[in-house]
Order: structure tokens, then sequence, then C-alpha cells
């Protein structure tokens, strides 16, 4: 069923899952195959230890990333390896998905508000570069906050405060949509309207918007 926005001003969107395709497996199988047989109790949707909180939040560099892998690999990889590896999680954005938000944009304000980190900001905004000319999704939205730029992440209900203040929304006229409920119930606790995105659904279609 869709979504109901006509009593919405702004529209706060998550990006892996919600607007770009993502297959959290891929690494988990791919650092599997290098020989870290338990990567998916180190890294998963739910879970994560802290190597990939401090990388997600800005604490540290892509080269203390990579180092930090290197200590649970049996042998010393390559950065391109291990990037690979890592990137491997960042499949497309739909073309459907990127005209949605070009429509929305006229008539809503739009946001981006993502857990992610510095190597993956790069590969994602090269291939929308790639496909559809935008050199960022600041370029479709009012303004994008991203955990590595912020040194905060979702659910800490900061993160969530500092999006409400710095774009001065009102939470009960703001939509949050995201496909994580623990980030769903975080933003509810502050007033947010809210979507849980669930696997079987597709925002286009929640949205009203497929032409």
């Amino acid at each position: 069923m869709p979504i109901d926005i006509t009593k919405i001003d702004a529209i706060v969107f998550d990006l892996g899952g919600v607007l770009l395709n993502i297959d959290h497996q891929a690494p988990i199988n791919a650092f599997k195959a290098l020989g870290i047989p338990n990567f998916d109790q180190l890294y998963s949707k739910v879970n994560q230890t802290t190597l990939f909180t401090d990388f997600e939040t800005g604490v540290i560099s892509p080269e203390l990333f990579r180092d930090g892998l290197r200590a649970y690999l049996p042998v010393d990889l390559s950065d391109d390896v291990i990037d690979q590896a890592w990137n491997s999680i960042i499949l497309n954005f739909p073309e459907s998905r990127i005209r949605m938000l070009e429509r929305l944009k006229t008539d809503y304000r739009l946001f981006l508000l993502s857990n992610t980190n510095i190597n993956h900001f790069q590969v994602f905004n090269h291939r929308l570069k790639a496909n559809f000319g935008y050199g960022s999704l600041s370029e479709l939205m009012e303004s994008t906050y991203y955990s590595h730029q912020l040194g905060l992440r979702k659910p800490n209900p900061a993160i969530f405060e500092h999006v409400l203040t710095d774009a001065q929304l009102n939470p009960m006229r703001t939509l949050f949509i995201d496909d994580t409920e623990e980030h769903i119930l975080a933003a509810q606790a502050l007033g947010l309207q809210t979507h849980h995105l669930k696997e079987d659904e597709e925002i286009v279609e929640l949205l009203n918007l497929v032409k």
C-alpha cells in the first residue's frame, strides 16, 4: 500500500537497501574466501565489531581499516584485493529511484541519512556519476548526512537530532524511511514519521511514483 505523504513536508531517506541496491552477503562471502571464516560474526547488517563502527564514524582511515582486516587474514593481501572484497556490498542505483528523486524534489524537501564509510562513499558516487551524470546525491537533495563525515551513526539519537536541527525540520511533518528496524525505532522516539522498508517492498511503488 502506498505511503500517504500528503501531510509531509520533508523526506529523509536511508541509502543502502532503500535508494541503493546492496548485497550484505557479498563481502561476507568474499572475506570468507580470502581466509576469514567467521567474517559474518565480525560484520553483518545487524551487528559489527568496533573496527567497522570506527570506519563508519570516521575514527580510522582506510589504511587503518585495511590493516585491521589484515589482522584477521591468514596472508598479507594488497589494498586492491581488500577494497574489492569490501566494496562488493555495493550494487547499483535503479533508474526508477533516481527518477523518483527528480520528481519528488519539486514538491518536497529531500534529505539522506546514511551509515557509510569513505570507501563505499567513493564507489557509489562514482557509479551514480557514470550512470546518471550526478556527481553526488547532494545534487538531488537539499542535504546529505553521512556517518563517516559526522562522527555519528544510526541509531544514535544524536545523529537524528543533528539532522532535525541542521535542516530545521518539524519531526511531525518529516518522513524517515529506513530498512533497519533499530533505526526506525530511534527515529520514532524523536517524533519523526517513519516507514520500515521491508525486503519485498519497493520505495518507488510505496511513494506511488511509478510511471
